[in-house]
């Protein structure tokens, strides 16, 4: 029989399972591609996912560098400290003084009865000054505790500073025990130093007192 007439003998149901399974050879690579489309994405979520962590190192970096305080700006801010509590040394020592006085000095004295011995005057009047010196010395105290609550992001940061300082100024400052009447000890806590210029004057001056207290130290060694 000829190849024609074997091609005309196949049966309807053969051609479409040739037909059929020709198709499902040629829908596999769509089948693997519509597989293969989700994988596309991870570099995006990957990226995403880097972008995420370097946003985090950058706002971990700034609040690092928000929390360090530079020496002129925790100088700056220990001037502003010190300032606050001379402002508020003012009403307190006024307050004080009005409010002692207001009491102390409006009550009636019997001079036959003393006080421990001493005139009900004089009591009334060392109470007053008491209570004024009082208010003298609680100004610093609530002045920085005022000012230190309108710096509260500062604060941390600003202790450590502070500590640094006084670490810097117990190594530079010249030994007072060596004054004399003449030779002060210029500022040997500090407590005018208000930026880096005004620091290296401070310097300067303790150098100064160095130098003059070894010059009388030598004058007499020389003399004895």
């Amino acid at each position: 029989m000829s190849l024609a007439g074997q091609l005309s003998r196949r049966s309807p149901a053969m051609i479409s399972r040739a037909s059929g399974s020709s198709s499902s050879a040629f829908a596999r690579p769509i089948f693997a591609r519509s597989f293969a489309t989700p994988s596309s994405s991870s570099p995006s979520s990957s990226s995403s996912s880097t972008s995420t962590s370097a946003s985090s190192t950058s706002a971990k970096v700034e609040a690092t560098a928000q929390s360090v305080v530079r020496w002129d700006r925790y100088l700056s801010l220990r001037k502003q400290k010190r300032l606050a509590g001379l402002v508020t040394t003012v009403p307190t020592t006024f307050l004080a003084a009005a409010g002692a006085g207001s009491y102390f000095l409006t009550q009636e004295v019997d001079p036959s009865q003393a006080v421990m011995g001493i005139d009900p005057v004089y009591v009334f009047a060392l109470a007053t000054i008491g209570c004024t010196g009082f208010g003298y010395l609680i100004g610093p105290t609530l002045g920085s505790t005022i000012w230190s609550m309108f710096h509260r992001r500062d604060m941390k940061a600003f202790e450590q500073k502070d500590q640094d300082f006084f670490d810097r100024i117990k190594k530079w400052r010249a030994d007072p025990s060596r004054q004399t009447i003449q030779n002060r000890p210029p500022d040997p806590y500090g407590e005018k130093v208000g930026s880096i210029s005004e620091y290296r004057q401070w310097l300067r001056d303790q150098a100064a007192f160095r130098r003059k207290a070894a010059h009388g130290v030598f004058d007499d060694e020389k003399q004895m």
